[in-house]
């Protein structure tokens, strides 16, 4: 390949590293045709797109990013998945293609600028989706407000049924 074709090569490369919320480096030795293009249609729908490239230009291109550090993990054929939204679910989709392809190992992953290694990204594979985990944030936060709201509801209830008792029992005195 041309110079000229390496270095946009290059460029595009840490133009997506700098621009995904997650990278995920990946073994792929033995994957026949249908396999790999499974896995990428797999990771297209996590909202990610699946590279291979040299693991010398992926150096270069991670060079002075926060990719860096997943040089270490370069060795042998190495596929590069680039998370544009959901780092969690391209990390599930790896983990359980992974155990049902035994040709594909997870190497290692970048995720909120930590560097994690393959037993990180299964635990991170194991965690619920973005949109429960908010849920259960937002349920754990509206929680207290709403035992709040459920102790004032009973006080009311139990004070109306107090004057409803006494009102009876005034109306009941009176007809005597």
């Amino acid at each position: 390949m041309p110079t000229s074709e390496k270095e946009a090569l290059v460029a595009e490369l840490r133009q997506a590293a700098e621009e995904s919320k997650g990278i995920y480096l990946a073994e792929f030795r033995h994957l026949n045709v249908a396999e790999m293009n499974e896995l990428r249609t797999q990771i297209l729908e996590s909202q990610a797109h699946l590279r291979v490239a040299k693991n010398r230009l992926l150096k270069l291109a991670f060079a002075g990013t926060d990719a860096e550090g997943l040089n270490e993990h370069l060795i042998g054929p190495t596929a590069v998945a680039f998370c544009q939204s959901d780092p969690i679910a391209v990390a599930k989709v790896l983990t359980e293609f992974g155990q049902d392809h035994q040709h594909l190992a997870v190497k290692a992953g970048l995720f909120d600028g930590m560097i994690l290694d393959e037993q990180r990204v299964a635990q991170i594979a194991q965690l619920p989706p973005r949109d429960q985990l908010l849920a259960q944030v937002l349920a754990s936060l509206i929680a207290p407000a709403s035992s709040v709201l459920n102790l004032l509801g009973a006080v009311t209830s139990q004070f109306i049924l107090t004057l409803d008792a006494v009102a009876k029992k005034r109306k009941s005195e009176e007809e005597e």
